[in-house]
């Protein structure tokens, strides 16, 4: 949290100050991908297209469960968040996720 105090711990951020939402998968405690989004361009996107923005980050919780059991785990999801298509190795027994 940015530095506040007991009267201001529940007022807006600053409009100057950047927020920025994570996504990282790890595999036992080792980061195999990470982005890093703008929240306010993500705000510009759900007003332009919130359906599709919120499929959007579906997709990144939907790709890691079908990935899991697959076999080239970090090219399957690599390959699933670009595309929204699950496969083994990023190439094999696919299926849209």
């Amino acid at each position: 949290m940015p530095d506040v105090g007991l009267f201001t711990s529940t007022k807006p951020l600053d409009p100057e100050m950047k927020v920025v939402i994570k996504y990282s998968v790890e595999v036992n405690g080792l980061p195999v991908y990470n982005e890093s989004y703008d929240a306010g361009t993500i705000a510009k996107e759900l007003e332009e297209d919130e359906t599709r923005a919120v499929e959007l980050w579906s997709r990144r919780i939907k790709c890691v469960v079908c990935c899991r059991p697959r076999e080239g785990f970090s090219a399957c999801l690599t390959r699933c968040l670009a595309d929204g298509v699950c496969c083994s190795h990023g190439r094999d027994d696919c299926r849209e996720v």
